[in-house]
């Protein structure tokens, strides 16, 4: 990742978790496949025609509205809950019930930095992560919406683990133990000051810092508790300058990777990096020079080295072996290290470390599933025994409904898309003040707060404004309601070159944008995919999401190929994919598509070209800013020029000439007030800061779906 992009991620990110904690978890009025326990239900599902969301930000309006049947599903704070829960609305009720079975993907940590004294030291850290009260902190500051963790990885994705790893809990007594030991050997913890900083103004974390304080000072320390401007904060966390931190983590995408590169990576970057499976003990020295770590995950042993030959392992052998080899880029990894910049040059456990930078950086190029599951537990085992990052604990989900709404799903990092929800055809009507327009089985009304950024998908990077591109635009990939596999939307299959720097999608036929404002469709292919991609980085709009594309993808060498041409280049260098849990090398188009199970129309093929390999590439295209926008629609009556100049997509550079940089842009002006729609729905109507009314698209491509629900064709 490039220094500025990353910098920006992690400022980012951390704003988002701040503003998390000083609203106490608003976030929960999501749902969950299990639906509410209510009366008999008629077989009858009723579509949901549109969605009105409506914005009432004083809580005591939106939780009278709700009790009255005027929403479906309101944003209700955790503290009143168990006033909400249970309320009688006609024949039905209202749920909102904690499940804290169903961990989401937030996380909360302490942040022990091991290039301060006395954190170097490994023990006093262990002693710390003992010493350390995670109940009293879960259930006084976090109110019992956050669940006990044990790893940077939190459960629900692919590489949690809580096999070999240290569970630490309070215990005092182990940790004066572990003080004693150290003192026998002349370590005198009296003379140390450890200083525990927060950001100002946020009460949770303030809370932490008095309860740390307490408890490890009961170890011989001095403990201090500082507190300081959000951008000095950063400041500080962002050049190491710390010693303990208190933050928190929302992934940008649902990839192990979103944790492992922040936190765990050790700031070397290497030359060449290989991995071989099902190693024979014997036959380590054919792919290794030196052993340098070796880690027992839950079905493999993973062995780390200098890549080359004549290593000697006198490791475990009841497991099959992966190895990965490396070739150290020191030039590079020295100027990393030399000054580190949390989470651009260095993870925030501030490891210097080649084996475990290792493991991150070729867990990035592992196509086969189990193996780099593999390789993603190694780098947790390790990472957690080094106990520089103490995980207080993980988000648990938050069930928050009518009971006659059913089906209701809760996605781990994506929300739920209401034409798969359905409510009880008896379900409560009521008038929502809104257009004349009555919340009833065919209407889902959301109570919400706050308002989208903007409407464009190249600006907006926050949970509202994500949610709404989730119901009105498609993407090539996407997640089936609680899966967290990426499966074909505006794709029909995928596929990577042999080296991985190539990305293939095919692209689905017969689809159409609509254009509500003028009431007019645009046929997509292959070239708006790859334009939607490349505008998002052109634009490089302010606090936007565009790094995740720009950090992995080189847009303007990327282009638009006939599916012959793809069929030509499988045949000639045979390509790699991966689909359901399962990896294949494929060496035609049709070989392809049958690997992906697909018969039927196409319009292109978009190849994005990839900086380095990156498997988890995948999992951004699900997010807000893999919306899939119509270039036609964009661009107006240039479309056929810039069409021409950019030779159909294959010099993708040419389309500078016709999007411009920042908010300036008429593109930009365009999009961000009046979006299209290439998914469910589109947006019909909004009043900023009172409502938005979105309505079923009648073009959409997948109106099968909704005939097999529910009987209903637009």
């Amino acid at each position: 990742m490039s220094e500025n992009k990353t910098a920006k991620k992690a400022r980012l990110v951390l704003a988002i978790v701040v503003a998390f904690l000083v609203v106490a978890s608003l976030i929960f009025y999501l749902s969950t496949q299990k639906q509410a326990p209510t009366g008999a239900v008629t077989t009858a599902k009723p579509f949901h025609k549109q969605i009105l969301y409506i914005i009432v930000n004083d809580e005591g309006t939106r939780i009278n509205m709700y009790k009255t049947g005027v929403f479906d599903i309101a944003v209700v704070t955790p503290a009143r809950w168990p006033d909400v829960n249970n309320t009688k609305v006609g024949s039905f009720y209202l749920h909102l019930v904690r499940r804290p079975d169903k961990p989401q993907l937030t996380i909360q940590y302490i942040g022990l930095n091991p290039m301060k004294e006395p954190l170097n030291i490994p023990e006093v850290r262990q002693a710390l992560a003992y010493a350390t009260p995670y109940d009293v902190i879960l259930k006084q500051v976090f109110g019992g919406l956050y669940t006990r963790l044990y790893t940077i990885i939190p459960k629900g994705m692919l590489g949690y683990t809580e096999f070999g790893i240290n569970k630490y809990e309070y215990d005092m007594n182990k940790a004066q133990q572990i003080i004693s030991s150290l003192k026998a050997k002349g370590f005198d913890p009296s003379k140390y000051v450890i200083t525990i900083t927060y950001n100002e103004g946020n009460t949770a974390r303030q809370q932490i810092a008095t309860l740390l304080q307490q408890s490890w000072s009961q170890l011989g320390f001095k403990v201090t508790v500082e507190s300081y401007s959000w951008p000095k904060y950063l400041d500080l966390t962002d050049h190491f300058e710390h010693q303990v931190m208190l933050l928190g983590w929302i992934p940008d995408y649902m990839d192990p990777d979103d944790y492992l590169m922040p936190f765990v990576w050790g700031g070397a970057e290497f030359k060449d990096l290989e991995y071989h499976a099902n190693v024979p003990p014997a036959n380590v020295g054919n792919y290794l020079s030196s052993v340098n770590m070796t880690i027992e995950t839950e079905k493999y042993i993973v062995v780390v080295g200098e890549k080359g030959t004549g290593a000697k392992y006198t490791g475990p052998t009841n497991k099959p072996i992966i190895t990965v080899g490396y070739v150290v880029d020191w030039d590079t990894t020295n100027s990393n290290w030399q000054n580190p910049v949390n989470m651009v040059t260095l993870g925030t456990g501030g490891l210097k470390d080649v084996a475990l930078s290792a493991l991150c950086k070729v867990a990035q190029r592992i196509l086969e599933e189990n193996v780099r599951e593999a390789v993603i537990q190694a780098a947790v085992i390790y990472f957690n025994r080094q106990s520089t990052l103490l995980i207080i604990g993980q988000q648990i989900t938050g069930e928050n409904y009518g009971s006659w709404v059913h089906d209701m799903y809760y996605p781990l990092a994506t929300f739920a898309r209401y034409d798969l929800v359905w409510e009880d055809p008896n379900a409560p009507v009521a008038d929502t003040g809104v257009q004349n327009i009555q919340n009833n089985p065919e209407t889902m009304v959301i109570g919400d707060i706050g308002w989208p950024d903007t409407f464009d998908p190249a600006k907006s990077y926050e949970s509202f404004g994500w949610e709404i591109f989730w119901q009105v635009y498609g993407k090539l990939v996407t997640t089936w309601k609680e899966d967290t596999e990426p499966i074909p939307e505006l794709s029909v299959a995928w596929a990577f070159s042999k080296d991985l720097t190539d990305l293939y999608f095919v692209v689905r036929g017969n689809v159409k944008a609509y254009d509500p404002w003028n009431n007019k469709t645009y046929p997509i292919s292959a070239v708006d995919a790859l334009f939607s991609a490349w505008r998002a980085v052109r634009l490089n709009l302010p606090g936007g999401p565009q790094w995740m594309i720009d950090s992995y993808i080189d847009v303007n060498a990327s282009s638009v190929l006939t599916e012959n041409e793809l069929d030509s280049i499988a045949k000639s260098q045979g390509l790699v994919t991966m689909y359901k849990g399962k990896s294949a090398e494929i060496h035609s188009l049709n070989e392809l598509l049958s690997f992906f199970g697909y018969k039927g129309p196409t319009s292109g093929v978009v190849k994005f070209k990839l900086r380095a390999p990156y498997v988890p590439i995948l999992q951004i295209f699900v997010t807000g800013v893999g919306s899939v926008i119509p270039m036609q629609y964009a661009l107006g009556n240039q479309y056929q020029a810039a069409l021409a100049d950019s030779n159909n997509g294959r010099n993708p550079s040419a389309w500078a000439k016709y999007v411009g940089v920042g908010e300036n842009d008429a593109t930009f002006k365009l999009l961000s007030t009046k979006p299209v729609s290439t998914g469910p729905y589109y947006v019909a109507d909004y009043k900023e800061d009172s409502y938005i009314l979105l309505k079923y698209n009648p073009y959409y491509w997948n109106t099968t779906l909704w005939q097999q629900l529910y009987g209903f064709k637009p």
